[in-house]
């Protein structure tokens, strides 16, 4: 779907209501800005589409800027509209505090909502790249070319992304000069956004058998390897697959027996013959150039068992821990013991311990008769979660991690598919609470070191504790609940006064009395500041060394 660059509608609803016969209303809202999100203070505008057609009764609209909580924020305006009518009505904001906000229509008539609707838009810190940050640990996966509107990447770079796993189409450039790079690097660069590429598929069924029943791929080996060659000094890390046992027909040519194609007795040994090739033909590339292979439960040890010197093969490993029904970040397997027995395994046989999470999320499609396999969640729980499976995975053993997605996908509201994304897959990209959430996370947590895991004195209060590496190693907690809301009081000494910041990046209030910190806890992560260090020694589990 093409989209122009000029003035753009963001569709928001069209239905019926009725006092008498049944009427169509239809309300557009349209922001001066790609994404919708501002910086404080920064003046904005939207713009508010009212139609009212065929009823001859006149209506009262009620145009208001709301939070997330809800609370009106201080702008309300109301009009008296009659139909038929099409009328515009233009709402200027300058917000002085971060956070989600909601340009709210409502539609009343004798006093009685007859129809209300919403658009969100966030005021975020400034966290736009302005440089290339390798180190980062943030990171988000994409389908550019699907959505065929190249001003996506404007949104992340604004939103603080530092990472961008994407496919790399070699096969593309099969048939082009050898001095021909990929032109997506440039475009990636222009907005300093770093590039995880992955090896787009090779078809099953382009393999054959040697003599030695060894399974080879020569011909996609050998333009993966130009492809690389292409882009030398520009990319130092690659993925070789996604998701190998759902795609390019791998499990068609070679079935499980019991038909669970996600396991890799099958496509095993064949898969693996691919990417030792692969590596085999980067390395002569690069010695520095990396390759990822999938590390997805018994995976790496299925391969390493049945195909001789695949450690060797093996610069990292990466892994899609989505929670399915476990629902909640800290109660499945990925809190605290994944880790550990997955770098165990790394380590026995001689292969890196860096973990790269490659896919997470979660999504807010709606839920129909059909079971998923994933647990649909509200826009303000994938805010939460997100940013809370970020600091437990980081802090058990992540080297990096990439939500899924950036953008939704437009297969229609009941598919899971369609509300992992950040962003609103609509005229202007607009983002949904979690972009506003990860920009505040990227703000508040990209230059913390994990200390140790909080104490909590409730099974269901999580929180870790880090060192502020701009700022003179001073202590940061972060701390909240799993899902309920209750106050953590924590004895400090030395402490005199603490700030707080939530995940949409508003300030706090955390009370001192008589020697305890009141923290008021909630499903969303709490940041907090000030600290003495002498009152934080108690209150934590160093982490372990690896």
């Amino acid at each position: 779907m093409k989209r122009g660059i000029g003035l753009l509608m963001v569709f928001l609803a069209a239905t019926t209501f009725g006092w008498g016969q049944s009427k169509t209303n239809v309300i557009e809202v349209t922001f001066d800005k790609l994404g919708a999100v501002y910086h404080k203070d920064e003046a904005g505008n939207a713009v508010c589409k009212v139609i009212k057609a065929e009823n001859t009764e006149d209506c009262e609209v009620v145009i208001e800027i709301v939070d997330i909580d809800e609370a009106p924020v201080g702008y309300q305006k109301r009009y008296t509209l009659s139909s038929p009518f099409e009328r515009y009505y233009h709402v200027p904001f300058r917000l002085s505090e971060l956070g989600y906000y909601y340009v709210k229509v409502t539609l009343l008539h004798e006093g009685k909502t007859i129809f209300s609707e919403q658009e969100g838009f966030g005021v975020i810190p400034d966290v736009t790249l302005t440089s290339k940050d390798y180190g980062s640990p943030f990171g988000v996966g994409a389908h550019y070319a699907r959505y065929d509107d190249w001003r996506v990447a404007d949104v992340q770079q604004a939103l603080g992304i530092a990472w961008v796993r994407d496919v790399a189409k070699w096969k593309d450039f099969a048939d082009k000069p050898d001095n021909t790079p990929d032109p997506f690097i440039d475009y990636l660069d222009s907005h300093h956004i770093c590039w995880l590429p992955i090896l787009d598929y090779v078809d099953a069924n382009h393999g054959w058998q040697d003599e030695n029943g060894i399974w080879r791929w020569d011909e996609d080996v050998s333009n993966i390897k130009k492809y690389v060659e292409r882009n030398k000094g520009r990319i130092s890390v690659y993925e070789s697959q996604n998701e190998p046992s759902n795609f390019a027909g791998w499990n068609k040519r070679w079935p499980h027996p019991q038909g669970q194609k996600w396991r890799p007795q099958g496509w095993g040994v064949p898969f693996t013959d691919l990417v030792k090739q692969m590596y085999d033909s980067i390395k002569a590339v690069g010695k520095d150039i990396q390759l990822i292979w999938p590390g997805e439960e018994e995976w790496i040890e299925y391969f390493d068992d049945n195909r001789d010197e695949v450690a060797a093969h093996i610069d990292f490993t990466a892994i899609h821990p989505y929670i399915l029904w476990r629902k909640y970040p800290e109660t499945s397997q990925f809190y605290d013991s994944f880790y550990a027995t997955q770098k165990a395994m790394l380590k026995s046989r001689n292969i890196s311990t860096e973990i790269w999470v490659t896919e997470t999320g979660w999504t807010t499609y709606l839920p129909d008769s059909i079971r998923r396999h994933f647990p649909p969640v509200t826009e303000v729980q994938q805010a939460q979660y997100l940013v809370r499976n970020y600091l437990v995975q980081l802090y058990f053993g992540a080297g990096k991690m990439f939500w899924y997605e950036l953008v939704e996908e437009p297969y229609g509201p009941h598919h899971p598919e369609s509300g992992f994304g950040l962003l609103r897959y609509n005229s202007q990209l607009t983002v949904k609470p979690s972009a506003v959430a990860f920009a505040n996370m990227v703000k508040n947590y990209r230059h913390l070191e994990p200390m140790g895991r909080y104490l909590a004195k409730d099974r269901k209060t999580y929180g870790f504790v880090y060192a502020d590496k701009e700022a003179g190693n001073a202590p940061v907690l972060g701390i909240w609940r799993e899902s309920d809301q209750k106050e953590e009081v924590v004895p400090v000494k030395y402490t005199r006064s603490l700030s707080g910041v939530d995940i949409w990046g508003r300030t706090v209030e955390i009370p001192i009395v008589d020697g305890m910190a009141h923290l008021p806890l909630t499903m969303s992560v709490l940041t907090v500041k000030g600290f003495d260090k002498r009152d934080l020694e108690k209150l934590y589990e160093p982490k372990e060394q690896e």
